[in-house]
């Protein structure tokens, strides 16, 4: 009789310290912390895709260089300032890249843990920290030194605000809200789309509410044309880049393509795409929508107006890809992902059955760790070491290395003071340094040395130049068979 009594006071005690709102804090910081810090050794490595080999291609150049290679590409210079100081703060390193891009995932795990967890609770942030710690996307760009987490922590810090504005105005959330807008405005074109969706939606909601009218459609009309005369010096680099194609794609896509990069893109890893990873989070998202729809929520309008603007957005990329260029990729609609999270959270919220939720999350998380595991095999791939490895013992400074397009030539920011060619590069926009595009032969005339050609296991000299050449190395990267070749005695 006395060990049941001990077991039910050792069992109310259990309950009381999850249920006291200090401890649930402790849990959701812990939480929050604990997925930072798993994602630590990716941002050691030094693998790095075309994508990122280009931005750090981009941050060797100066600030002013920046903005002429960022206004004939498709993207906005700020990332790349900010990337370039976290470079130099790092000596120099790809590490400082990574610890940038990881940088802003931090403070967007801050903002659930304080200042979100403070506004909805720390049930729904405890949520979305396990959500987001486990989505493909934000697996995928955690340390990737593209902007992308610094559009997913500026942009939901920028709905955040917007939420505190709806509910009471104040000045010190105007200025913020002001801030975060040019921010968004200049990380990324298809952030800056979700921004002005997410401005049409407060002026409607500004319209529609009684309280303090007066006095935020004032405000809403000095901020939104601030924002906009700030953001007119890049008006016209956006129109041009709008009819340039998307990295990655060429020809021509259907919608079907589109959406299903986007289900890709978001809910499964970006290295090894599965279809259970994306049935899996569209089942947790239909779950969520199921309960938010029965349960009423009181959050269901903003889940669901989050969910338009990632609906709007993806359809404008859609029907411009579709219409004009393809210029539109999954990824880009990452910084409004959080909105979904947040549609799932808010519905685990309302479930009364904690061992719903826990299902629910660990769907999410077995998912997560999947994506995890292949993160870890992509970034710790040892191919880039091989390669350096043959580069020094190989490589002479007379020689010079011709990559046969622009994916190898990413390998060039691994030895930037070898001289290099580039064959089927624009040069306008070309950000690496050393290069020469390439188109006659005669270009090699100059090399004291040898000439090597570096390009992918399904290609070989004979599809571009009329040359004797032997293969001399050939390794495996990331998800790329690279092979090397010594080209000579050309016809």
């Amino acid at each position: 009789m006395k060990n049941t009594r001990v077991r039910m006071v050792e069992k109310e005690k259990k309950k009381y310290w999850f249920t006291e709102e200090k401890n649930k804090k402790i849990i959701v910081y812990s939480a929050a912390v604990l997925v930072i810090l798993s994602w630590i050794p990716m941002a050691l490595t030094k693998s790095l895709a075309y994508d990122q080999a280009y931005t750090l291609a981009m941050v060797r150049h100066s600030f002013s260089d920046i903005i002429r290679l960022c206004s004939m590409d498709v993207h906005s210079p700020l990332y790349y300032f900010i990337a370039k100081i976290f470079y130099h703060l790092f000596f120099n390193s790809i590490s400082g890249l990574k610890f940038c891009s990881l940088f802003f995932m931090a403070l967007y795990f801050y903002m659930l843990a304080v200042p979100f967890c403070k506004e909805f609770g720390c049930r729904m942030a405890f949520c979305m920290i396990v959500l987001s710690g486990s989505l493909g996307t934000f697996l995928t760009h955690n340390t990737e030194p593209r902007m992308y987490t610094m559009a997913i922590a500026s942009f939901s810090a920028l709905c955040l605000t917007a939420y505190k504005l709806q509910k009471k105005f104040k000045i010190k959330y105007a200025v913020i809200f002001f801030l975060l807008s040019v921010f968004c405005t200049y990380i990324h074109t298809y952030t800056m789309l979700a921004t002005v969706l997410l401005y049409l939606i407060f002026a409607v909601y500004i319209f529609i509410k009684k309280e303090e009218r007066k006095q935020r459609i004032v405000f809403f009309l000095i901020n939104s044309a601030a924002v906009s005369l700030l953001y007119l010096p890049w008006l016209f680099s956006l129109l041009s880049q709008f009819g340039k194609k998307a990295e990655g794609l060429e020809g021509e896509y259907d919608v079907l393509f589109y959406i299903k990069d986007i289900l890709y893109e978001n809910f499964s890893s970006i290295m090894y795409p599965k279809n259970y990873q994306v049935i899996i989070w569209l089942a947790i998202l239909l779950t969520a929508f199921i309960i938010l729809v029965i349960k009423k929520g009181p959050y269901i309008y903003q889940s669901l107006a989050g969910l338009c603007i990632f609906v709007l957005v993806s359809f404008i990329g859609i029907f411009l890809s579709v219409k004009n260029s393809p210029c539109f990729m999954g990824r880009y609609v990452t910084c409004i992902t959080p909105f979904i999270l947040f549609g799932i959270s808010s519905a685990l919220d309302h479930l009364k059955k904690r061992v719903f939720v826990l299902i629910i999350l660990l769907m999410g998380c077995m998912a997560g760790i999947l994506v995890y595991r292949d993160r870890i095999n992509y970034e710790f791939d040892k191919g880039i070491d091989k390669y350096l490895e043959f580069a020094g013992e190989n490589f002479d400074e007379d020689d010079a290395l011709l990559y046969v397009d622009i994916h190898t030539d990413a390998l060039s920011v691994y030895l930037p003071e070898a001289y290099s060619f580039i064959y089927g590069h624009k040069d306008d926009f070309n950000p690496y340094e050393n290069n020469e595009i390439f188109t006659d032969v005669s270009q090699f005339d100059k090399i004291k040395g040898d000439v090597y050609l570096i390009c992918y296991d399904n290609k070989n000299p004979d599809w571009f130049l009329n040359c004797e050449y032997e293969k001399t190395y050939g390794f495996h990267y990331l998800y790329y068979d690279v092979s090397i070749y010594r080209v000579f005695d050309f016809k």
